[in-house]
């Protein structure tokens, strides 16, 4: 009896310090809890505090994002350009008029200026819609980057956690926080720029115009510069015919002021004549000059 209560004895003791062993675990583990439960409710405040701000930022990138909406295409606006152009056009006759009187042979055709008014204005329209994609692009790149730079930290941050043998509750709860963390943002990026399939779609659609406006601009800018070199060409010639007739104007005249003069000086010989003349019959009373003589002579010279 005394051996067997020795061994219940002994039994009860190991018990005992298993009990309170597990009792001291529990405590143990029961601060553990207290502190995690701190630490998240200082995450939780400071997610409050994110998600506010990312909220934020989301109505921030939202306003500063160009609808398409606003603007459906590209269209013609011509009434400015050919107000502009008038004016230019204006300009430029009122100063060639008061530099010198430029022949107005040597202005362009009506056609070829209507013809690079319209080009020109088109060309301001493509490169106004190209600076708009280029915008579009550079603001969805900007967004990707901020939403990818968050991934990144918050994937650092999993792959920073301890990983040990044993169970952590505060290590367990730390990373479900930051994958938590990690899919709201997820989410949220495809809530604003869509799955990463629809912002390649809408990259290529972009560049593709890009490219498009590119080439239309070049070719437009050839063609202005064939209609500026073709008016330069016919500029010189016209001019040339109009200086050439401006001489053969300037010979008539010369002409015209000799015959002038020879008249002149014809008139002043008959005169003359006639003078001499009226002497002679005064002087020699026998001897009268016919009337018919002084006008047949005056006829004669005139």
């Amino acid at each position: 009896q005394v051996e067997a209560l020795k061994m219940e004895n002994s039994n009860l003791r190991q018990e005992l310090e298993d009990n309170s062993n597990h009792l001291t675990k529990l405590e143990s583990e029961a601060s553990n809890m207290k502190e995690v439960l701190k630490q998240l409710q200082g995450s939780i405040e400071d997610e409050a505090m994110a998600s506010s701000g990312q909220i934020d930022l989301l109505e921030r990138l939202k306003e500063l994002n160009l609808d398409s909406n606003n603007f459906p295409g590209v269209k013609l606006r011509p009434k400015i350009s050919m107000r502009s152009y008038g004016s230019r056009e204006g300009s430029v006759s009122s100063r060639s008029g008061e530099c010198s009187p430029v022949p107005m042979g040597s202005f362009p055709r009506r056609g070829l200026m209507n013809g690079s008014r319209e080009s020109t204005g088109y060309l301001e329209e493509l490169e106004k819609e190209r600076s708009l994609l280029l915008a579009e692009l550079e603001k969805e790149e900007k967004e990707k980057d901020w939403y990818y730079a968050q991934l990144q930290n918050l994937t650092k941050r999993i792959d920073s956690l301890p990983l040990t043998e044993n169970f952590s509750l505060q290590t367990d709860m730390n990373r479900r926080q930051l994958e938590y963390e990690a899919r709201q943002i997820r989410a949220a990026m495809e809530e604003q720029l869509g799955t990463c399939q629809d912002m390649e779609k809408r990259a290529q659609v972009r560049v593709a115009r890009i490219q498009q406006i590119e080439k239309d601009i070049l070719r437009i800018r050839q063609l202005l510069q064939s209609q500026v070199a073709e008016t330069e060409r016919t500029a010189p010639s016209k001019h040339g015919a109009s200086s050439h007739e401006s001489e053969r104007q300037n010979e008539c005249q010369g002409a015209a002021e000799i015959i002038v003069a020879t008249a002149g000086s014809s008139q002043s010989s008959t005169a003359r004549m006639d003078h001499e003349t009226s002497s002679v019959m005064s002087s020699n009373s026998n001897y009268s000059v016919p009337r018919r003589l002084t006008s047949h002579l005056g006829t004669k010279v005139e």
